[in-house]
C-alpha cells in the first residue's frame, strides 16, 4: 500500500512539473497594432493557465515575467475590457496576487467566447478562478469574503451570488 501511495505522489509531481513547463513567456513581443494582440492570444491563455496551476512559491522570476506579459497584453487589448469593482477589490485586498488571477479568468473567458461574449459570465469566470486559486494556495492570507465564496461555490450557488451580490459588495 505504501508503495502505491509513493508511486501516485511521484506520478502527480511529474505531471505537475510537465504541465508547468509547457508555457514559455514570449520574448521580444510587440504589442502595438490590433493584429499584434491577436497573434499572442494562445500565449495569453497558456500564461493564464500556468499562473493558475503554479503555486505562488514556485518560479518567482517566471511568474513576474508572465504577469508583466499578461498585464501589458490585457491593458492594450482591443478585445478585452475588464472592470475591477468593489467585490473584486475586497477579494484581492489581502492577497494582491489574486487580482491577476481574476483578470486571467475574465480574459480567458473573453478569448474563448468571442462570438457569444457575456460580461457577467466573464466576471463569474474571473471570480471562479480567484476561488480556485485561493483554495489551492496554502499560504494565502485569510479573506472572509473568499471563505464565504468558497462555500457558495461548493454548494453550486456561485451564479446566484454573482447575480445578486457581485455588484453590491461594499
Amino acid at each position: 500500500m505504501k508503495k502505491i501511495i509513493i508511486l501516485l505522489v511521484a506520478i502527480a509531481a511529474f505531471a505537475f512539473t510537465a504541465k508547468a513547463q509547457t508555457f514559455h513567456v514570449p520574448e521580444n513581443y510587440t504589442l502595438k497594432e490590433k493584429a499584434d494582440y491577436a497573434k499572442y492570444e494562445e500565449d495569453v491563455i497558456k500564461g493564464i493557465d500556468w499562473l493558475q496551476d503554479t503555486p505562488w512559491a514556485l518560479e518567482e522570476q517566471k511568474r513576474m515575467e508572465t504577469n508583466a506579459f499578461l498585464m501589458k497584453w490585457i491593458q492594450g487589448s482591443p478585445s478585452v475590457n475588464i472592470e475591477i469593482n468593489n467585490s473584486v477589490a475586497k477579494m484581492t485586498e489581502k492577497n494582491p496576487q489574486l487580482i491577476m488571477t481574476f483578470m486571467g479568468g475574465f480574459t480567458k473567458y473573453a478569448l474563448q467566447n468571442k462570438s457569444a461574449f457575456d460580461k457577467n459570465k466573464a466576471n463569474q469566470a474571473g471570480v471562479k478562478s480567484v476561488i480556485d486559486k485561493y483554495v489551492l494556495e496554502t499560504d494565502h492570507k485569510n479573506n472572509s469574503l473568499l471563505n464565504k465564496l468558497t462555500k457558495i461555490d461548493k454548494e453550486g450557488k456561485l451564479a446566484d451570488w454573482m447575480a445578486s451580490d457581485f455588484n453590491k459588495t461594499k
